[in-house]
């Protein structure tokens, strides 16, 4: 009797046990979902989805904020906005950051000169520091800077409530 009380205990055990693996796994497989999440938001913009991801894309590899092209691109109108040319400004965005680095400038005036640059290209952006005292005080600059800050608040709100 003993026997087959013990066989009682180990077809119940066993089952048991495959239950409980296969739980872990599911869990650590849900965990692992949330956990990893390498996409960016969407925002509500007059553009596809599509397109914000591939300038999510384009911006991860050229390690260049994502919610600054979105702001330029408001700022300036999203207009005739093309593949080709989202590839091209930011491309010519990261080499004006690298100039600006270079020349020994901070982040918090790379960020000014960038913009700056974009508009006036590198020469007319140091003809342009040279006759304002206050460059960052640009319209245009200030402009891009809110709707970054803004996309970024918004960002941080939808993570709170998620």
């Amino acid at each position: 009797m003993y026997i087959s009380n013990g066989l009682i205990q180990y077809k119940l055990f066993i089952p048991i046990i495959i239950i409980v693996i296969i739980f872990s796994l599911i869990v650590n497989d849900a965990e692992a979902i949330v956990s990893v999440p390498n996409e960016r938001p969407i925002y509500e913009m007059p553009i596809s989805e599509s397109t914000q991801h591939y300038i999510w894309k384009l911006c991860e590899g050229n390690e260049f904020p994502y919610e600054l092209i979105l702001s330029i691109y408001e700022v300036e109108g999203f207009g005739n906005l093309k593949l080709g040319n989202i590839k091209s400004d930011i491309e010519t965005l990261v080499y004006y950051r690298g100039y600006w680095a270079k020349q020994g400038y901070p982040d918090e005036f790379v960020f000014d000169l960038i913009l700056i640059a974009r508009l006036r290209g590198i020469e007319g952006c140091r003809a342009f520091m040279k006759h304002t005292e206050s460059y960052d005080l640009n319209d245009y600059v200030q402009a891009v800077a809110e709707y970054k800050f803004y996309l970024e608040q918004s960002l941080d709100v939808a993570s709170v409530i998620e």
